[in-house]
Parts: C-alpha cells; structure tokens; sequence
C-alpha cells in the first residue's frame, strides 16, 4: 500500500506525477493531468466511490463533532438540528469534487497495480 497517492490527492495533485490538478475548482475536475497527462477517469461509475468518502467526511468532521457538543449541553437542540440538516444538506455539495479526488486517491492505494508502470512506486 503506498499512501503518497492519498497524499497527493488529498493536496489536490495527480495521483501519479504529484504536479497537475484533480480539480479545476470546486466544481469541475479535469479529465487528466494537464503536466503528465495520466487520466483520471478508471471506468464509467467510477467516481461513485466518492460518495461513501463524502459521507465519512461528514459523519466525522460534522455530525459526531456536533453530538458532543449537544450531549455536553454545550448547545441547544434547535441549533443542534438546525446545524445537522444543514451540514447534510450543504456539506456534500461543497465537498463532492473533492472526495472525487481523495477516492481517486484511495483507490490507488490499494489498487496500486492498477497505476501505469511509468507512474508506479514514484
């Protein structure tokens, strides 16, 4: 398992160069390396994966934060909701291109066979 692919990714870089951008911006991600040309896309439903990602994102970074803060009664329960609801709804949004890219990542990882020979073990 080598982890830089994660690494990369995670900074917005190619998996295999560490140069070119996943994502054009918050919205949009290239279709392939624009410095070593690798393409991004694996096969059709490929970027499905960033799904679960977004979910583990949101599940850890917003919801379990918030549960302590409502357990601890550090906030009320309207703002408790009002903050869930609107982290679901909003924080996929945001985040999808990017867990896109941070699947991309994982998936190499451990499917590092998968990467092209030239790219691999760099």
């Amino acid at each position: 398992m080598n982890l830089s692919y994660l690494a990369r990714t995670s900074l917005n870089r190619c998996p295999a160069c560490g140069k070119g951008r996943v994502l054009k911006n918050l919205f949009y991600r290239h279709e392939h390396c624009g410095e070593c040309g690798f393409e991004f896309n694996r096969e059709h439903g490929f970027f499905i994966g960033g799904i679960p990602v977004s979910y583990g994102l949101i599940c850890g970074l917003w919801v379990v934060p918030l549960l302590v803060m409502w357990f601890l009664k550090w906030m009320p329960t309207d703002w408790f909701v009002g903050l869930c609801l609107g982290g679901a709804f909003g924080w996929p949004i945001v985040s999808y291109r990017y867990c896109q890219s941070l699947w991309l990542g994982l998936y190499f990882c451990f499917a590092e066979d998968e990467m092209p020979e030239k790219h691999r073990g760099k």
